[in-house]
This record gives structure tokens, C-alpha cells and sequence, in this order.
């Protein structure tokens, strides 16, 4: 929407969400997509959409909202009730640690971790100074362990691609209809992709939830 007055788009959509026209809401936030910043567009979205019952699009947009960078702790604590009411394994709440690592770290930006990474460095420069460290080693040590959350992040992360089930979601023993349903998972349902074919994607984990999904059933994060 060209020109548009940021306070009256506010008012709208405070309106329309009051009044329960969420389906306006949505409307009017996809047109003024562009007049709003990624996050602010993305948790409103989460927002209507969870007050809607469309659990899928709202974990969606709530968890493209924390990757823009946004951690604020009516995000987190939407992002929970929408997940107690899930109540399946996915990549959230999987018992093995390595999926808890990865999951956390798929929720805030790479930058994150750089800055992270400086204010560690920062600290330890300030002691060295101060003359608070005097090992040599303890330094090097320090430095290095300064070092991990952007290459634990990068490492972990990177080649890895999250999605959420838009809505109810068959999980099928191959890449086709013509396969066995092995389970089906309720819409907001997190977990990690693999390879694809044609339509369709297969899901690597949680490894209980392992096996093929169609691509439109899905949103990529």
C-alpha cells in the first residue's frame, strides 16, 4: 500500500482484531506488507491467525518472526501455548538433545551469535587490561570459547531447512499418494527437511516422524 499512514494502519488492524473480523486483519496486513518491517508483519500475522485456531500459520509466522530477530516474550509464550496444544513430537520437544540444540538455535538469527561472540571478546580484553587474567593460556582458551556460537550455529544450522505443517499433515512411506499413510500430524508441527522429490519433501527429524510430506502442505522457514 503506497502512502500509507502507519497510526491509522494500527488503528485498523486494532479494530478489526477487537471486533473479531480476523479475516480482514489478515487481508489488510498481506496488502500492507510492505509498509511494515518483517517482524512486525509476521508476529501480527501469528497473532490473528492463533486467535483464528489456524494453529499451522500462526506457529509459522511466530517462528519466521523470532528468526527476523524478534525475542520478545509475547512471542515466546504464543509460541507455547500454540506448542501445548500441538501436543505431538516434533523438533521442539524431541527427546534427543541434538534436535533441542539445533531446534534453539534455528530460532534467532546468525547475527545473534556474533554479537554474542563480541561481547565475550569485549569482556575478556576488559579483564586482560585490568590485568584480572594473566594466563596466557586462560586467554587463548577463553578466546576460542568465544569463537563457538557462530561456528556452532553455522555448522549446525546451515545446511539444515526447518518447515511447520501449514495444516493437518500425512506423513507418507514414499513420495507419493500411492504409498502408506505411516502418521498423520496436527497443523504448527516443527521439524527439519531433507531431500525432495518433485512435490515432495522428506522429513529427517525428529527420526520418529521420518518420512515423506507433500511440499504445498508445508511452510519453509
Amino acid at each position: 500500500m503506497a502512502n500509507i499512514n502507519m497510526n491509522e494502519l494500527s488503528k485498523s488492524l486494532e479494530t478489526l482484531y477487537l471486533d473479531g473480523k480476523f479475516e480482514k486483519a489478515v487481508d489488510l496486513l498481506l496488502e500492507s506488507k510492505s509498509a511494515l518491517t518483517d517482524v512486525d508483519f509476521h508476529y501480527n500475522l501469528g497473532v490473528v491467525y492463533a486467535k483464528m485456531g489456524e494453529l499451522g500459520p500462526g506457529r509459522y509466522h511466530f517462528e519466521l518472526a523470532m528468526k527476523k530477530g524478534y525475542l520478545g516474550s509475547d512471542l515466546i509464550n504464543n509460541l507455547n501455548v500454540i506448542k501445548s496444544q500441538i501436543q505431538v513430537a516434533d523438533i521442539s520437544n524431541s527427546d534427543f538433545l541434538a534436535d533441542k540444540v539445533i531446534n534453539f538455535l534455528s530460532t534467532f538469527p546468525v547475527g545473534y551469535s556474533v554479537s554474542i561472540t563480541l561481547v565475550l571478546v569485549a569482556i575478556f580484553l576488559i579483564l586482560m587490561r585490568a590485568q584480572l587474567v594473566k594466563s596466557k593460556l586462560i586467554v587463548a582458551l577463553a578466546l576460542f570459547i568465544s569463537t563457538m556460537p557462530p561456528v556452532l550455529h553455522s555448522y549446525l544450522i546451515a545446511d539444515k531447512t526447518f518447515a511447520v505443517s501449514m495444516n493437518e499433515l500425512k506423513i507418507f512411506e514414499g513420495p507419493s499418494a500411492i504409498y502408506d499413510v505411516k502418521t498423520t500430524l496436527p497443523a504448527g508441527s516443527k521439524f527439519i527437511m531433507g531431500k525432495s522429490d518433485k512435490g515432495w519433501f522428506y522429513i529427517d527429524h525428529p527420526v520418529e516422524l521420518s518420512g515423506w510430506v507433500k511440499k504445498e502442505d508445508v511452510g519453509l522457514l
